[in-house]
């Protein structure tokens, strides 16, 4: 007689902050995971219990230390401010819970100090949600880089609708929230995701706001950012665009890649014919279908939610380290954020940054 099936296994999630973001973009995405929300936690109970009778389960609580004791959970989603990260990570680990939190990750880079020193002891899962390095269209610039008829990387560049403190250092002292955290997270893991961590980065901002930050990386790449502040949100609002030894790449609004071959016979005042050479040197395009109603064309798919969220659970189910949007990777991501802070049109050498005086940093 043969035996029954056995079930895949599937991961008992906790979500930890119950509001829009929540409903909007994480949630909907355990619909296509194998995890199952069995408790929701918010210091607004009546807000923690209609998220848990929205969701199908009926346990709920106000404190992460009420949640551990249940036993219920295997994982917990962090959708709170990145203040709370820290002191929650670190509180769920030692709980024996795997951790899952939306960027950014901390306030600076010794919040996340404190996690990477928490998961060694604790030995859990720990994924940061960078869902720029999780985009499809993101994951195929990548594929095509790692081809070697492209050559070496030269220069990448960025864009976003965004600007840095004119007070930098004030804000990195005094622990205060600001654009440049809330947003600048998602370029900079974009640029640390194609280029690796830099070696230093400098901020030359416009007194009328919006400016360009210069990154050097020790590879020889030069990186650069520029901090669109008051870019129309009529237009597209992020553009990246790698340059390679032979062909470049472009990737639009997170839904339009371009990919200029190597190959191309252009001929300077001889040639005639703007669509010359054959089909392995044309240029490729890659957009969304947005005519039919397909998974692909989901924003937690296009942004990259679905992905990060993935890998947090088919790691914790596999007992595999994570290898994407790993606290080694949030905190070069936060390295850049403090020298950002810092740099008032000075290089600042990432390596010589406070927290890293007097100890090896991590590979990100």
């Amino acid at each position: 007689m043969s035996s029954p099936p056995q079930e895949s296994p599937r991961l008992k999630v906790a979500l930890v902050g119950c509001g829009q973001h929540a409903r909007r973009s994480i949630l909907p995405c355990l619909d296509d995971l194998p995890a199952d929300l069995v408790a929701t936690c918010d210091v607004d109970p009546t807000r923690a219990r209609e998220y848990a009778s929205r969701y199908g389960t009926r346990a709920s609580f106000t404190n992460l230390a009420e949640l551990i004791d249940s036993h219920l959970a295997d994982a917990v989603l962090l959708v709170v401010g990145p203040r709370l990260h820290p002191e929650l990570a670190c509180q769920a680990m030692s709980g024996g819970l795997h951790v899952w939190m939306e960027k950014p990750p901390g306030m600076n880079v010794a919040d996340v100090d404190r996690m990477l020193a928490a998961r060694a002891a604790a030995g859990r899962q720990v994924v940061v949600g960078c869902k720029k390095i999780f985009m499809p269209a993101m994951d195929r610039l990548s594929a095509f880089l790692s081809d070697a008829k492209f050559g070496a990387v030269r220069t990448l560049s960025a864009r976003y609708p965004m600007d840095v403190s004119p007070d930098g250092p004030a804000v990195l002292a005094e622990r205060r929230p600001s654009n440049w955290l809330s947003n600048g997270v998602h370029p900079l893991s974009a640029i640390v995701g194609l280029g690796g961590r830099p070696r230093s980065l400098t901020v030359h901002r416009s007194p009328r706001g919006g400016g360009f930050v210069t990154f050097e990386f020790p590879t020889g790449v030069l990186g650069c950012l520029h901090m669109a502040a008051g870019h129309a949100n009529s237009g597209s609002m992020e553009r990246y665009e790698v340059v390679c030894e032979h062909g470049h790449l472009v990737l639009e609004n997170c839904t339009r890649l371009l990919v200029h071959r190597p190959g191309y016979p252009f001929d300077y005042g001889q040639g005639r014919d703007f669509a010359a050479g054959g089909e392995d040197v044309a240029a490729l395009v890659y957009e969304p279908q947005f005519s039919l109603s397909t998974l692909e064309n989901k924003a937690i798919y296009l942004q990259g939610f679905h992905a990060e969220l993935q890998h947090f659970v088919r790691s914790c189910l596999s007992g595999e380290p994570a290898t994407r949007g790993t606290l080694e990777f949030a905190r070069a991501v936060m390295e850049c954020y403090e020298a950002g802070l810092l740099s008032q049109g000075k290089p600042i050498v990432l390596d010589d940054l406070p927290a890293n005086q007097g100890r090896g940093v991590p590979s990100p």
